[in-house]
């Protein structure tokens, strides 16, 4: 699209980019920033609009694109592309953007319901796990190759540490040797050549046989490496020339793995600089408190903009006042008012609202914003005369006219800043009005700032042409900004002089030197612009009353919802002190099992087991009422064995075990037999049932203990055997479970280390979130994190069962694991 170095300047552009460049999480997505402009067609737009709004989404849902670790690795690729050997910092700094690159994907492609587009972006990033590994497990966390980075190294290593070993034993003595201890002139040794050597009185250097490496600067000592320790240091140097070697040798594999699939990497990069950009966009939205606007092709709409706000001025903290902004297809808003009242900030503020639509970013504007996609957007704004080319403030500007009107046309947006003036005024507003008509003859759409009277006259006669005006408050002598559409406004010269002290023979010789006709438009504009400024002023105070109503009702209905809150945290009360008393008798039954494993005693494990009963009974007696389904009191003669019916008291719905007997009926609840009244008893409507969720984890918890005590030694089998099967009959099924984002965790690519504290943290938060069954994705790979996974997992705290997943749930590449 045609865009001049002189437009883009004129409407701020270059400073909208440093705003995008300097909120950039990467330095190459900094870079795509810094030269951001609108993009080729206006489909491309609205791609970038939608993606923008979905990254806003995340950032919404507290997630965000994930940038960590991601470094703008290229030129490290470059260098591996053309044969180099990288070094450890550049190949430690493409594994964990590969690591990273990975998890961008998995989190955008976990949220395909949600960002549909980015998922479909994130899709291009390649799984180079094969190349990320190797690299990660060949370095030790402080960027150095670890010793089991290939299988020699660690020998070669530690036999360049032995020697060192053996050779400063060597040195050492020799320090101490009453024959050399006195050429010394000082009690240490130093390396010199990479040789270690002794320092040595010049005077007496003769009496230390060995080669000399050097003086002092002084000349006073000579650094001479003994004879005695030559051989060893010629063994260590070539031992460390070993050691290098092979370093270098896995250096130059590892950047072998790069150079193979640098294609995949360079795709990589380049996705999440396209990433980055597009959350960077959505952060400068959030920043303005921007809106998706609609793109439009010029032919089906023109542009109309509500509650219009200049981007850097929203940045910069300056007060910046909304305003709505509207010309018909092919139209020209003509924008009168007084100097200094906001009429190019008005006309800048829609240029650059343009500029950042067509680039794919939100503006800060309200909902449903129209703004079309113009291919040719030009600005005359400002002084530009030229002494170097003998051009006046006229000619400069007649000049940007001559080659406007020869860009002209339909898809054409048209910026002009008090046009045609410096000159004539009654023939510069001749001439404004021919070019302003040979515009709207064109097509195109043209916003002008104007002082003429002529143009201020030309809506009512040619209805391509429409009045806006700025607002001026006379009385306080400063601007509104307000841009009011479908009136001119008055330029109010002279009574702005008679208030800044003019002197009123002077202000008065002025009007009656402007005549009677011009005065009297004068007058009715301000008129018009008083009486806007009362009604305005009246339906401001209407709003703040509405505003006020508003808050009372919120308020109202702020202290109903506190209210009801409080009393669930009453019903909760009781229910966590019975589950306090729960963890204590769990205590009691920890001290029994110690006392069991010496031998068993069948008086105290009653008594435990009453504990629990007594502590479960507790739990389900002080848990909130769960919602009643539908139904209607139980009657005596209904109640058949095999009846379901519902226990309020317990909160869930069961069957009837034994026929009505003296008002009380025996009901199985889960794993629970129990009698309850007849009164009780509802027949539920349908055939729903079984238990409600409310009591879930108190029974959840009743029978983890239950699993605990028929494990304690000396309990005795058939006792053991019983309550594990009411344990297992209170547990919830774990059979059948749905994979969802929540209860799962992709471990794919982590070190064996992480992945095990990746998932004792993920067990934890599914506890807490009362789930019963989560998945650890490890895929099949070598099968070494999958064993180590399941190998911790046979022995953690939490967990009940571990297996691998189903074909439909990712076969043995998935471990579905069932929690306490």
């Amino acid at each position: 699209m045609a865009l001049s170095p002189k437009t883009l300047n004129d409407l701020g552009w270059p400073s909208l980019q440093a705003e995008l460049e300097r909120r950039s999480h990467t330095s190459a997505g900094a870079r795509l920033a810094a030269v951001l402009m609108p993009l080729g067609d206006a489909g491309a737009a609205r791609r970038r609009v939608a993606e923008v709004a979905e990254a806003r989404l995340l950032r919404q849902l507290d997630e965000p694109l994930v940038f960590g670790g991601i470094e703008d690795v290229a030129e490290a690729v470059a260098l591996a592309r053309k044969g180099g050997v990288l070094e450890p910092r550049d190949l430690i700094a493409i594994g964990d953007t590969l690591v990273g690159a990975s998890r961008m994907r998995r989190h955008l492609t976990g949220r395909r319901d949600s960002c549909p587009l980015l998922a479909a972006t994130a899709e291009r990033l390649a799984e180079l796990t094969h190349i990320a590994g190797p690299i990660r497990d060949s370095f030790d966390d402080n960027g150095r190759l670890a010793d089991h980075a290939s299988p020699s190294l660690r020998g070669l290593r530690k036999r360049a540490a032995g020697l060192k070993d053996e050779l400063m034993g060597r040195i050492a003595s020799l320090l101490a040797d009453p024959a050399i201890a006195p050429t010394l002139s000082d009690n240490f040794y130093t390396q010199r050549e990479d040789r270690f050597v002794l320092p040595v009185k010049a005077a007496v250097r003769a009496q230390v046989r060995g080669i000399v490496h050097g003086t002092s600067q002084s000349g006073a000592t000579v650094f001479i490496e003994p004879e005695a320790v030559v051989n060893l240091n010629n063994s260590l140097k070539l031992a460390e020339l070993e050691v290098a070697d092979e370093e270098r040798r896995i250096l130059t594999e590892l950047t072998g793995y790069v150079r193979e699939d640098a294609d995949l990497v360079v795709v990589d990069l380049e996705v999440l600089a396209d990433l980055d950009l597009v959350d960077t966009c959505a952060a400068l939205a959030d920043a303005e408190g921007a809106t998706a606007p609609e793109i439009v092709d010029p032919a089906d709409g023109g542009l109309a903009v509500e509650s219009a706000r200049h981007p850097l001025m929203l940045l910069a903290g300056r007060e910046c006042v909304s305003n709505r902004l509207e010309v018909p297809p092919g139209g020209a808003l003509v924008i009168s008012g007084p100097n200094a009242g906001g009429k190019t900030v008005a006309l800048k503020t829609a240029g650059i609202l343009v500029l950042m639509a067509e680039s794919g970013l939100h503006v800060p504007a309200g909902p449903g914003s129209r703004l079309p996609f113009y291919r040719t957007v030009l600005s005359d704004m400002g002084d530009e005369q030229s002494l170097e080319r003998n051009l006046s403030t006229f000619s400069a500007h007649v000049l940007n006219l001559v080659a406007f009107l020869a860009q002209a046309g339909p898809d054409a947006l048209v910026l002009l800043d008090e046009i045609a003036v410096g000159t004539d005024p009654a023939q510069g507003a001749a001439l404004a009005e021919a070019v302003l008509q040979a515009f709207a003859d064109r097509g195109a759409t043209v916003l002008v700032t104007t002082h003429y009277e002529r143009l201020k006259a030309l809506p009512p006669r040619d209805p391509r042409f429409v009045n806006a005006s700025v607002g001026f408050d006379l009385e306080a002598l400063a601007p509104t900004y307000k841009l009011h559409l479908g009136v001119p406004g008055s330029s109010g010269a002279i009574t702005v002089a008679r208030r800044l002290g003019l002197d009123p023979a002077v202000a008065a010789r002025a009007e009656e030197l402007l005549g009677p006709r011009e005065a009297g438009i004068e007058q009715l504009l301000r008129t018009l612009s008083d009486e806007r400024r009362r009604l305005e002023l009246e339906r401001a105070a209407a709003k703040l009353e509405l505003e006020r109503q508003r808050a009372a009702t919120e308020e109202a209905e702020r202290r109903a919802q506190a209210l009801a809150v409080r009393e669930h945290d009453l019903k909760m009360r009781g229910h966590t002190e019975a589950v306090a008393a729960l963890r204590r008798a769990r205590d009691e039954i920890e001290a029994a099992r110690k006392l069991l494993r010496r031998g068993p005693d069948p008086a105290r494990v009653e008594q435990a087991q009453r504990m629990v009963q007594e502590a479960s009974e507790a739990v389900a007696a002080q848990a909130p009422a769960p919602d009643r389904p539908p139904g209607r009191p139980a009657r005596p003669e209904e109640l058949h064995v095999g009846v379901r019916v519902y226990v309020p008291r317990l909160g869930g719905t069961g069957t009837v075990a034994a026929p009505a007997d003296r008002g009380r009926v025996t009901v199985l609840v889960g794993a629970l037999r129990t009698q309850v009244a007849v009164g009780e008893l509802l027949i539920p409507d349908g055939t729903g049932g079984g238990p409600a969720p409310d009591g879930r984890h108190a029974r959840r918890v009743d029978a983890a203990v239950k699993r605990r005590v028929a494990t304690v030694a000396g309990f005795g089998a058939p006792r053991a055997a019983e309550l594990a099967a009411a344990a297992a009959a209170a547990a919830p099924v774990a059979a059948g479970p749905t994979r969802t984002i929540d209860n799962t965790l992709d471990l794919r690519g982590e070190r064996v280390d992480d992945a095990l504290r990746l998932a004792d943290e993920f067990l934890d938060r599914a506890l807490r979130a009362d789930r019963a069954v989560v998945f650890l994705v490890h895929g099949h790979g070598t099968g070494a994190l999958r064993n180590a996974l399941r190998e911790h997992l046979a022995t953690h705290a939490v967990v009940t069962a571990a297996r691998p997943g189903e074909l439909s749930e990712g076969g043995d590449g998935v471990t579905v694991v069932q929690l306490d």
